[in-house]
Order: C-alpha cells, then sequence, then structure tokens
C-alpha cells in the first residue's frame, strides 16, 4: 500500500513539474477563421495567412492526447519560411522570441517526443532559455540556455530530453521554449512533430566554467568584422559556438572542433549581420558553458 502510494504521489510531482510549461500537450487550439492556433504559443500562421499558407497546423491523434503540433517549413510568396513556436511573443518579421512566461524554477532538462525530417540537409531547432530580470543595468540575463538540432529523420514518435547549460546561481523569472522546423537555411518541406514538452528534474548546482578569469578571451571589443574567440584546453572535443543578444536570442551558432593545447577561433560577424550593441559569446563544452560579453561598434 505504501509503495503504491508513493508511486501515486511520484507520478503526481512528475506531471506537476512537467505541466509548468503553458499548454505543453497541444490539446488547447483557437479557431482564427481559416486557421487554428495553438493557445499560449506564438507563430507564424497570421502572419503567413494572406498567402494561405500555414506553417503550423494541428495533428491527430497526439503521441498522448488528442492532438499534437506540426511545424513545417513552407514556401510563403517566394520567402521559404519554417515552422516556429514560441512559448510566448514571437516576432513574425525577424523571427525572434520577443517574451517568454512566469518560471521560476532551476529545472535540469527539456523534454518531449518528436518526428522529425530535414530536406536538403536540413536540420529542425530546439532551443530553451531562463532569464531573469537584472534590476541593475535595466537588461534581460541569460541563467540557463538549451540548444539542440536535429540530424537525419524520425518517422515513429520518439522522447527526448536536452539538459540547461547553467552559467548563473541565480533563480529565473521568466522561460522561453523556442522551437523551428529549420535551420539557418531553411529547405521547403522539412518539418517536425512535437508533443508532451515539459521540463525534467532540478540543477543542483552551476555547469558555468566562465569563473575562472582569463581562461576565455575574446578580441576585439568593439568590433566591426570579425571577433576571435582564444582559450586554451586541456583535452579535445566537440563544442558549440553561438552568439546571443541581451535577451537571450541567439543570434549565430556554428559547431567547432576544439583541439589539446591554445586554440584561437575566429567568427565572422557578416555571417548574421548584427546591429551595434552588446552581446554575448557562448562556448558550449562537455564540461559546461564558457560566457564572454563584447561590444559591436559602429
Amino acid at each position: 500500500m505504501k509503495k503504491i502510494g508513493f508511486i501515486v504521489l511520484f507520478a503526481a510531482i512528475t506531471s506537476l513539474l512537467q505541466a509548468q510549461i503553458p499548454n505543453s500537450g497541444f490539446e488547447s487550439w483557437t479557431s482564427a477563421g481559416s486557421y487554428e492556433i495553438p493557445d499560449q504559443w506564438g507563430n507564424m500562421n497570421a502572419a503567413t495567412s494572406a498567402s494561405g499558407v500555414f506553417t503550423t497546423i494541428k495533428g491527430s491523434p497526439g503521441a498522448t492526447g488528442d492532438y499534437y503540433i506540426k511545424l513545417t517549413t513552407k514556401d510563403v510568396g517566394g520567402v521559404i519560411t519554417p515552422g516556429m513556436i514560441v512559448s510566448g511573443q514571437l516576432n513574425t518579421e525577424t523571427w525572434q522570441a520577443e517574451s517568454g512566461f512566469p518560471f521560476n524554477q532551476r529545472v535540469e532538462s527539456l523534454v518531449g517526443k518528436y518526428q522529425f525530417m530535414g530536406y536538403n540537409d536540413d536540420v529542425a531547432t530546439i532551443a530553451a532559455w531562463l532569464t531573469k530580470w537584472n534590476t541593475v543595468n535595466h537588461r534581460r540575463d541569460t541563467i540557463a540556455s538549451l540548444w539542440k538540432t536535429t540530424t537525419g529523420m524520425i518517422h515513429v514518435w520518439t522522447g527526448f530530453s536536452i539538459p540547461f547549460m547553467y552559467q548563473s546561481v541565480d533563480v529565473p523569472d521568466t522561460a522561453i521554449v523556442f522551437i523551428s522546423s529549420s535551420g539557418h537555411t531553411p529547405k521547403k518541406n522539412s518539418f517536425i512533430w512535437l508533443d508532451d514538452l515539459g521540463f525534467d528534474g532540478m540543477a543542483t548546482g552551476v555547469t558555468d566554467v566562465m569563473a575562472a578569469k582569463g581562461e576565455l578571451s575574446v578580441y576585439p571589443s568593439p568590433v566591426s568584422e570579425r571577433l576571435f574567440v582564444k582559450f586554451v584546453s586541456k583535452q579535445d572535443y566537440s563544442a558549440q559556438l553561438s552568439i546571443s543578444d541581451i535577451v537571450g536570442n541567439i543570434l549565430y551558432q556554428s559547431e567547432k572542433e576544439i583541439v589539446v593545447g591554445p586554440n584561437l577561433l575566429s567568427e565572422d560577424l557578416a555571417e548574421f549581420n548584427p546591429a551595434p550593441g552588446v552581446y554575448f559569446v557562448q562556448l558550449s563544452t562537455p564540461q559546461g558553458v564558457l560566457t564572454r560579453k563584447f561590444v559591436i561598434g559602429q
């Protein structure tokens, strides 16, 4: 009897934790006339409806429940447009997340179920940020982030778990989940289907190795054309370099092969044509995340 009670309690706690993403199972939709939109998820349908094209569609049946969400990259008036959703507000012109939802837990990972296929080497993108408003500097700080791109194809419901990389000991006040059917170069007909999203586990420490000052140097700052990232590694590994703005939107990302000893990475800012301002470069390694701030000048 005690064992059954514990199992029921554990299941209830797990369900509660994973239910913290609004409409995480995509069971709730609202009709907008000629199309439907998933409640509490920003998407592109309103922007593409004039062309009679919809990149976000309700699917049935779900992995569990009645429905799931289908994101598909389509040709919208000559512009290849990914299916994109944000757990908050999506800027349909810049394709960037603008807001998320209130959330104050240091969770361990984003979990869910998906199916996907990328055409012509396209990849689907899953990203999330835990952020907190900085009352001193009047900007939003990234407490933790995650980023995953798919490879190959999966045509059956498959579970995934993507860990957060923490770079602060602070407790967040906001969470943002962003998912796209394509990567930086969208290809028509690429898709990702999703269901049963949730946050899982509780992080107990900080996986940030940036505390060792001098371990990572970024120059020049201000920079106008090419940014250099210099550091010394004690082992070989694959890493992910990303550049984000001050609200946590990832603007550029690339895979890097790190070698033992000195490393010098060079990034051409023309790859994403940023506006002048403050940005962050992050190097996600097996040991954690190294982060540095830099400025892009006029």
